[in-house]
């Protein structure tokens, strides 16, 4: 109820003694005082958005951004969990003894005195210095032929420095979020003479070979799983404003940066093919029917249907015959469905058949299904901000509900069985379908309801997450990096980014020591297997 609205009440036929409409204007004020409380807070976060503006405009500084205490847990986020006994376990069985050696003991001794063995005492220690190697390559010259012989260097010698100091060096700065002028000065300090320039080719430069197990990972974790989680975050590329996305499941995790975060860039990261085909099927009309493209437009794409998926060159050249005059929308419209046909007519890579991810729209349509993160559903009632007592009591006891639903899906995706399908089915109706009087969270409620398709995939599909957790805290990975090293400069660092962070993750979720791997594979070793063969693969 808006301002207006109170005040074209005729108060003069208000029956005060009518408990119902006393009651129902007592709702209309208390809504109206939320909406005002509301309209005040986001007036003041203006009003100080355009005093740093102002502050900053002047030389000087805005209002700090402290962060507030935070608040204590009224009992509405979490269900408690019991306590778990913690004991100290020994970790002797995991160190590995590099040197043994005998302390013989010097004092003097009774004549009674007999030998029993020793105590074992183990230090743990770290040895920090150069291992600079000279090699010298025999040479002889033959006169007769006017040739020089000189025996060749082994294969693990690769440039100025070791396998072991660049896959430190990787290790350290992406693993460890070490800045490379950082590095420098620590391997300076060490005694190794290198520059900021060789620190960011060993970044960069000549790794192809980890460039192709990102592939092959992404290829064996997408077939690993019939579900994959996804979610994505901004990126900071030679100063310009990209996206990171991030593609994972139990068993890996791949990263990549974009200019845009569309839905066309969502298919090229889920297709994983080098450029995006386009297909005009019955699919593909069918979507742009639903999305009320004009019949007229439909009509001419029909001459399209007998033909094969096609690079864009190609099927922009095919639209701009039939259709001369397509608007751009219309455009952007008839490209996402015919790249979302073609992905899903492909047969020469793996369809991903659930995706797991927030509500944002460019994950709309790709796949078969599309699962709903009840994380994220559930912080939208935390960002209600009620300002009556009452109001904050109706959202505290929405949000258990909604707590106490979201463990009756867990217990179920342990044991699914019909009867209960059913009952959790009719439940979320229920629950959803709850009016407060509080029309914030009446509003905010209804808006949950119309996503219960996408909330409950988990009902025809239990092994379906009910959040995404794992993409969120994949891309926090990112974010303090980020926050660290400010971006990439180049394409080859762009590049090296996603390459690596996609291993370092998948390391993680493996078992695999990153670093041992980085040395495995840089000293040209091979003994590890390659990731992608790790990540178990469902027949």
């Amino acid at each position: 109820m808006f301002l207006k609205d109170l005040l074209h009440i005729d108060w003069s036929n208000t029956d005060f003694n009518d408990q119902e409409a006393v009651k129902a204007l007592l709702h209309h004020l208390a809504n109206l005082v939320e909406a005002l409380h509301r309209e005040n807070l986001a007036l003041k976060t203006e009003n100080q958005r355009l005093k740093d503006e102002n502050n900053h405009l002047k030389g000087e500084r805005g209002k700090p951004d402290i962060k507030p205490k935070a608040p204590k847990k009224n009992g509405t986020d979490k269900r408690p969990e019991p306590k778990k006994e913690w004991t100290k376990g020994s970790k002797l069985d995991r160190v590995k003894i590099d040197e043994t050696k005998i302390i013989k003991y010097e004092g003097s001794l009774p004549n009674d005195a007999q030998h029993k063995g020793y105590r074992s005492v183990v230090t743990q220690d770290i040895i920090i210095k150069t291992n600079n190697i000279e090699f010298r390559l025999e040479r002889y010259y033959s006169p007769s032929e006017k040739k020089t012989y000189e025996a060749p260097l082994p294969d693990y010698v690769n440039g100025e420095f070791g396998a072991l100091l660049k896959s430190w060096v990787l290790f350290w700065y992406f693993h460890s979020r070490v800045p490379e002028d950082r590095i420098q000065q620590m391997l300076t300090d060490i005694g190794i003479i290198i520059s900021a320039g060789e620190i960011s080719n060993i970044i960069t430069k000549n790794h192809e070979g980890f460039h192709q197990e990102k592939a092959d990972i992404i290829r064996a974790g997408i077939q690993s799983s019939s579900y994959q989680h996804i979610d994505d975050t901004g990126a900071r590329v030679q100063g310009t404003n990209q996206h990171f996305t991030v593609l994972c499941n139990d068993y890996f995790s791949a990263f990549f940066i974009n200019p845009k975060k569309d839905r066309l860039t969502v298919i090229g990261i889920l297709s994983q093919e080098e450029e995006l085909s386009y297909l005009i099927n019955p699919y593909a009309l069918g979507f742009l029917e639903g999305k009320k493209l004009k019949a007229s437009v439909l009509s001419s794409l029909k001459p399209l249907l007998q033909m094969e998926a096609m690079p864009w060159e190609r099927f922009e050249k095919e639209l701009n015959l039939l259709i001369p005059d397509l608007k751009h929308h219309h455009k952007t419209m008839i490209l996402e469905a015919a790249a979302i046909a073609s992905y899903q007519e492909n047969q020469a890579s793996p369809i991903i058949h659930r995706l797991v991810c927030d509500d944002a729209k460019q994950f709309y349509y790709i796949t078969p299904l599309r699962a709903l993160c009840w994380i994220h559903e559930e912080r939208h009632y935390v960002k209600l901000t009620p300002l009556l007592a009452h109001h904050q009591r109706l959202l505290d006891d929405f949000r258990a509900r909604i707590w106490e639903y979201y463990y009756e899906l867990t217990e179920y995706k342990k044991n699914p069985k019909e009867e209960e399908k059913i009952r959790l089915a009719h439940l979320f109706e229920e629950i959803f379908s709850t009016k407060t009087g509080y029309e914030d969270l009446d509003n905010r409620i209804e808006l949950t309801k119309k996503k219960k398709d996408f909330l409950l995939v988990v009902l025809d599909y239990p092994d379906t997450p009910l959040h995404n957790n794992p993409a969120e805290l994949a891309l926090r990975m990112y974010v303090i990096k980020r926050k660290i090293s400010l971006g990439t400069r180049s394409a080859d660092g762009t590049k090296s980014w996603e390459t690596f962070f996609t291993i370092m993750d998948t390391c993680r979720k493996l078992g695999v020591n990153f670093r041992e791997y980085l040395y495995d594979r840089i000293s040209k070793q091979n003994k590890m297997p390659s990731l992608s063969s790790l990540i178990p693969i469902p027949p």
